[in-house]
């Protein structure tokens, strides 16, 4: 799992009985933990690693990273998990998110789910200049709502009225 440094990381898990049915209840003191950092230092007594129920016998572990590079972090219960249960997180620089807006911002320029705003022509009706916002859904183009970035747009003629120029800046 990629998660960002110095950014609270939740992860979840499930403690199940021998017959297979979910454990609930369980405080936080009766699991042992241990969190290693990038450096396989053991850093548990000096970053906190809190583990709540969520309900079902789900339960919640989160830490906060303050190290690029790979972590691990092992929690085990003496009754139902003695061995340990252990998951590896990468910390990394960038959010996942920031992928997916990159991503619409293409779809949105490849003319999918944007809108001109404001056009403004010169005296031979050419498009001179307006702007283009782009949005997520469908929905939100049709209402003007939820924009993911906006752009200035501005063309140049030549003397015969063809478009000699095009540029498209983000706002």
């Amino acid at each position: 799992m990629d998660i960002k440094k110095d950014t609270i990381t939740y992860d979840e898990f499930i403690v199940m009985d021998e017959s297979d049915n979910p454990v609930t209840g369980l405080l936080d003191g009766v699991f042992t933990r241990k969190l290693y950092d990038p450096d396989k230092n053991e850093v548990s007594g000096t970053i906190s690693v809190t583990i709540s129920e969520i309900g079902d016998g789900l339960y919640r572990v989160s830490f906060t990273p303050n190290k690029l590079g790979n972590w691990v972090l092992i929690i085990s219960n003496t009754t139902y998990f003695p061995w340990g249960k252990g998951d590896s997180y990468r910390c990394v620089t960038y959010i996942t998110g920031s992928v997916v807006e990159y991503l619409q911002r293409i779809l949105g320029l490849s003319q999918e789910n944007y809108r001109v705003i404001n056009p403004q022509y010169d005296g031979n009706n050419s498009l001179i200049n307006g702007k283009i916002k782009i949005y997520p859904t469908a929905t939100d183009c049709n209402n003007n709502t939820n924009h993911i970035a906006e752009y200035q747009i501005t063309a140049t003629y030549d003397s015969k009225n063809r478009m000699s120029g095009y540029k498209v800046i983000k706002l």
